[in-house]
């Protein structure tokens, strides 16, 4: 017994299992930058940005003794997918809670 199927049904199968790849491609990599995934248990604390915030007095309240301000910076703006510092308000940024 064999089956026959068209050309527009194996198309139809072939663009489904394109988008369900894509799909999860996509979710994987949404999961995967999650600041509040397992591997950034310490990036637990929020700060919503008001107006006159800036990502460097952010940074400057979450800074330990003895650590660099500039290097808290990029780690808070590659934690949250900033690709430069700025910030606007109502935005929420996930920060270094310890």
């Amino acid at each position: 017994m064999t089956i026959s199927i068209t050309r527009q049904q194996r198309v139809v199968v072939l663009l489904t299992s394109v988008a369900l790849a894509l799909v999860l491609l996509f979710v994987s990599s949404v999961s995967a930058s999650d600041p509040t995934d397992a591997g950034a248990s310490d990036w637990t604390a929020t700060h919503l940005v008001v107006g006159g915030d800036t990502l460097w007095e952010i940074a400057l309240d979450v800074t330990a003794s003895g650590d660099d301000v500039r290097t808290v910076v990029e780690d808070i703006k590659r934690h949250n997918g900033l690709t430069s510092s700025l910030i606007v308000p109502g935005q929420v940024l996930f920060l270094p809670s310890g």
